[in-house]
């Protein structure tokens, strides 16, 4: 990925880095507790946010979506707010 030089004076404010808007993501998914094992891998743009990523799983996996989910990451979680975690609206580029 290459990066444009910055203009002199200029200053990013941004807290987490920029996804280049053309980043692609490879993501592979599987089941925990089950035997054979079930995975998935799939691709995502990097702005895509959790909660589209969700819908990406659920269509890759055959699920219809009607369930509460939740993300582990760095021990913090993300998904349904049923679930008393975090919004899902993050991207998945921040958390990669």
């Amino acid at each position: 990925m290459k990066r444009r030089p910055k203009a002199p004076g200029s200053e990013e404010k941004f807290s987490a880095p920029a996804a280049d808007a053309a980043a692609i993501l490879q993501v592979k998914v599987w089941l925990t507790g089950i035997s054979p094992m079930v995975w998935r891998r799939v691709l995502v743009p990097a702005n895509f946010t959790l909660r589209e990523l969700h819908g990406v799983i659920q269509v890759a996996m055959g699920w219809e979506g009607i369930h509460l989910y939740n993300f582990r990451l760095r021990a913090e979680r993300y998904g349904s707010w049923e679930r008393s975690a975090s919004s899902p609206d993050i991207t998945v580029a921040v958390i990669s």
